[in-house]
């Protein structure tokens, strides 16, 4: 029997690889943080904080800075269908005026509406808390939640809409109006040469024109998406007015308006907005009237989205929900109301801007990959294929 402990003396095969019979070594990585590092970073830190207490410091004039932005590019279509018939400075003051002229009428119409309704709404609403309370089927959330004593708090807090604070309000804002105004006809008459002049800071051809095909494919979409939506949120809000009017809905301006603001969340935003008139109905008026406005919401909510499936998508982009109430959330904690829905438009900016870079940036690898296989990009650009002497389309190149 052979003995096994000679086997494990033995020298190993003379054959066998160095790499094998010796251990790899195991290098030590030695980290050093030296003070350029740590400067750049408390420099970082520093520079962030100061840019956070300026931007707070300043959100007032940052905030009307891109209002008048935005206005000015969603008025700039109108004021070139105009500018074919009248001088431009003609044009630019008639967008301004028609703008100005809806959103006073707008506001006058909800603060109308609100002091209509102040008394009513004063009057019936603890009578409505107190009758939910006492129902069977939503006494016990109405309860938990304390319904009739919150009611009774807002009411104590609330003020008159049409009182005196309205006009200090809209007297202390008038001079941010006009300065608003000024900047929004000024990005307008000098706007295109503004963004001109910044291609022309980047020196390489190649990438000058990929950040003006970003930008024109992306601010066109932007665009067309934002006054879809609006001119969808317009008929919508009408549409609701009309329907919370018949049902003799207490403010029904109020509903409308609340109804054609979030028609712009698609898939949901006008059930969330008819939920505030199907509750006032609930609370001040019937049953049959609460299922009526049920109803008329949710076939409004189909139609919208079909709309906006059908129609707006192909012309422009797809925009999801939480895009919108997210930048909705935002701007409103940093600036209101005002603040939430120029928040949303430049939400929705950027998701173009990002789409169109998506799709610039796929079509120059495609280039790429051609010109590397010995193709031009121009012979392998989908299209039609060229017709033939015989007037027939020409088979494509390898079929």
């Amino acid at each position: 029997m052979p003995d096994r402990s000679d086997d494990a003396s033995a020298p190993p095969d003379q054959g066998a690889p160095l790499d094998r019979l010796a251990p790899s070594p195991v290098a030590a990585i030695q980290l050093t943080v030296g003070p350029q590092v740590v400067a750049v970073v408390l420099g970082g830190i520093l520079l962030g904080t100061v840019a956070f207490g300026v931007a707070t410091a300043s959100r007032r004039a940052l905030g009307w800075a891109l209002a008048s932005a935005v206005v000015a590019a969603l008025l700039d279509p109108l004021v070139r269908v105009l500018s074919r018939h009248v001088p431009r400075v003609v044009a630019i003051l008639a967008g301004l005026l028609l703008v100005g002229g809806m959103a006073m009428g707008v506001a006058g119409g909800v603060l109308a509406d609100l002091g209509n309704q102040f008394d009513r709404l004063r009057e019936e609403a603890p009578r409505a808390a107190a009758e939910l309370e006492a129902s069977d089927r939503f006494g016990e959330q109405a309860t938990k939640f304390r319904l009739e004593d919150r009611v009774d708090e807002l009411l104590n807090r609330l003020r008159d809409p049409t009182s005196g604070l309205a006009s200090e309000e809209a007297a202390s804002a008038a001079s941010a109006y006009v300065v608003g105004a000024v900047l929004t006809a000024f990005l307008l008459s000098s706007g295109p040469k503004i963004g001109r002049a910044a291609l022309d800071q980047i020196s390489d051809q190649r990438r000058r024109q990929r950040t003006h095909d970003i930008a024109v494919e992306g601010f066109a979409n932007g665009r067309t998406y934002v006054l879809f939506g609006l001119a969808q949120a317009a008929v919508v809000g009408v549409i609701a007015w009309g329907l919370c009017y018949w049902e003799d809905v207490a403010a029904p301006i109020v509903v409308g308006v609340a109804v054609a603001a979030l028609s712009v969340v698609p898939g949901f935003g006008i059930l969330v907005g008819g939920a505030f008139g199907l509750l006032l109905e609930a609370g001040l008026g019937s049953s049959d009237g609460v299922l009526r406005l049920g109803v008329a919401f949710v076939l409004l909510q189909i139609a919208n989205s079909q709309f906006t499936r059908r129609v707006v998508v192909p012309r422009s982009l797809v925009v999801g929900p939480a895009v919108i109430v997210i930048a909705v959330i935002v701007g409103f904690e940093v600036y209101g109301i005002g603040g939430s829905i120029y928040t949303a438009i430049l939400a929705i900016f950027g998701t173009a801007i990002l789409e169109a870079a998506g799709q610039v940036f796929d079509a120059d690898s495609d280039d790429d990959d051609a010109l590397a296989a010995g193709v031009p990009p121009a012979e392998v650009t989908s299209g039609p294929a060229p017709a033939s002497p015989a007037g027939t389309p020409a088979a494509p190149a390898g079929g």
